[in-house]
């Protein structure tokens, strides 16, 4: 599948890709890369916080590698708004473009399963009974969750939809999370919610990151990375665009923090707002960096690449085989080496190493693969 440089009137933004691959990169082993290498560089404490920081909060509170994947969610927004836009220019009907929306949603949810049922194949008796899989996915709260924002988008058609879709929903959820559990992991509501509508295994046991509810808040983040998307495509200066996504972002993060307990795990309004916050702040420093800027172009490129082919090379990187590949390809080094975090570091460089290569060869042969 070989795709343009332009989205009809709009220019493709380099800072959209480069921060979606910058993201990817994280998702499939940055963080163990960064990991290990503090272990030699940094002191002690700085190297435990720098785990703390790596890995996600237990239950409340918030890390930087919680940001990770809800970021990819934001993006996907901010690209959601060309997409529907060089529809519309096409005079694609709203109904067709709806369905396009769910099929891409339900071909991301088979997929979703399927890297759930891998990871769990140990665990999975065979024949593999229906109660024993985990449905709930990664893969499938980003396609659900666009194509519940962007449905609405695309039969409203009104520049204020989305900011006011978006605030409507975190209140609703406010309100339920609020009025109707306790905000604990097993007497949340959303732990209420996924016993009823979420069959088969949750993730975290009584509910589940990926669950319907949070698949919802997940939405209104998606309504967020639209406003991004349509801000950014303003034929206004770099300067006042680059202004405005910082002042959204101050202020959503500023409103988050004041709206509840920020829990990653059942996606609260607080989390949401907080994470399109930093959303809006990231975007303000790739715009001018690699739109903007003369050199951004080529500097951006290593991110680029992955970014093109990013959902791709998360299938690949869950492909039973994979990781062992890379750990087989090293196994002679790493028997000669004796500490746990050097292992660790040529594991994960390889693997980054070898996803970046595909990513590469895939960008040369303008091959981009998309759901």
């Amino acid at each position: 599948m070989k795709e343009s440089v332009s989205l009809g009137k709009f220019h493709r933004l380099h800072s959209l890709d480069a921060l979606r691959g910058l993201d990817m990169l994280f998702i499939i082993g940055l963080d163990s890369v960064i990991r290990s290498v503090s272990a030699f560089l940094l002191p002690e404490k700085i190297c435990e916080e720098v785990g703390r920081q790596l890995g996600h909060c237990p239950w409340d509170g918030l890390a930087f590698y919680d940001l990770i994947f809800p970021i990819f969610v934001f993006i996907s927004g901010a690209s959601m708004y060309y997409s529907l836009t060089r529809a519309a220019e096409k005079g694609t009907k709203r109904l067709g473009l709806t369905g396009k929306l769910w099929k891409r949603a339900l071909i991301l949810a088979a997929f979703g399963c399927m890297v759930n049922a891998w990871g769990m194949r140990d665990s999975l008796s065979w024949p593999i009974r229906l109660g024993e899989l985990r449905y709930a996915s990664v893969l499938g709260l980003i396609g659900v969750s666009c194509a519940l924002a962007g449905s609405v988008l695309i039969w409203l058609r009104r520049k204020w939809t989305a900011p006011v879709l978006a605030m409507a929903i975190l209140v609703v959820v406010w309100c339920l999370q609020a009025f109707g559990g306790d905000m604990t992991p097993d007497g949340c509501f959303n732990a209420k919610v996924d016993a009823v509508l979420c069959p088969g295994v949750l993730h975290s046991g009584s509910y589940d990151p990926e669950g319907p509810l949070c698949i919802v808040s997940a939405a209104a983040l998606a309504l967020l990375g639209y406003c991004a998307g349509w801000l950014s495509s303003r034929t206004l200066p770099m300067g006042r665009q680059v202004a405005a996504l910082i002042l959204l972002g101050v202020f959503c993060i500023a409103t988050g923090l004041q709206c509840g307990v920020v829990i990653k795990g059942i996606w609260t309004p607080s989390f949401v707002l907080v994470t399109g916050g930093v959303g809006y702040l990231l975007l303000a420093l790739f715009r001018p960096l690699c739109d903007g800027w003369g050199r951004g172009e080529k500097l951006s490129l290593p991110l680029r690449i992955v970014g093109m082919n990013a959902l791709f090379i998360y299938l690949i990187n869950h492909l039973p085989g994979y990781p062992q590949l890379c750990i087989r390809a090293l196994s002679p080094l790493l028997d000669a080496l004796s500490t746990s975090s050097a292992n660790l570091f040529l594991v994960s460089m390889t693997q980054l190493g070898g996803s970046w290569l595909i990513c590469y060869f895939l960008w040369r042969k303008r091959l981009f693969i998309k759901v």
